[in-house]
């Protein structure tokens, strides 16, 4: 299986189809995954993906732990992180800035620019399997 060049972390079903349905028109195979453990197991069997994307706002999860988390293991050191999270929490971009993301923006930009944000980091060749969703393991999305 080819390794997708996007891994999106994020738990919200609204980005998760505003991320998917970026990624699938930009021609990327991407896989989304509801939380950090998801992620760190993705990365130790398949290889390093050209992006990670982290929602900043994660329920179950602390996302400034993950990108830090990510920075410390091996094969997550050169990947790049874009993450994205409140206008309001500017305390928490910080955090994630120094824990290691690449790139910060708030919601309402990563909605509005999200095809140029990626393409930041990942060149128009990259591509692989079509975009993916894993479930949640049971746990019950809707609020």
């Amino acid at each position: 299986m080819q390794q997708p060049a996007v891994v999106a972390v994020i738990d919200d079903l609204f980005f998760q189809a505003k991320v998917r349905t970026a990624l699938q028109h930009l021609g990327l195979a991407a896989e989304i995954v509801p939380n950090g453990g998801r992620l760190q197991a993705r990365l130790q069997g398949g290889g390093v993906p050209a992006l990670v994307i982290v929602d900043l706002t994660l329920r179950g999860g602390d996302a400034t732990a993950l990108i830090r988390d990510l920075r410390a293991e091996e094969h997550g050191r050169s990947v790049p992180i874009l993450a994205f999270g409140s206008h309001v929490a500017v305390e928490v971009q910080k955090q994630a800035l120094q824990a290691g993301a690449s790139q910060v923006v708030a919601k309402s930009a990563f909605a509005k620019r999200l095809p140029q944000l990626v393409r930041q980091f990942v060149p128009a060749d990259a591509g692989g399997n079509p975009v993916s969703a894993l479930p949640e393991d049971g746990q019950d999305e809707a609020c």
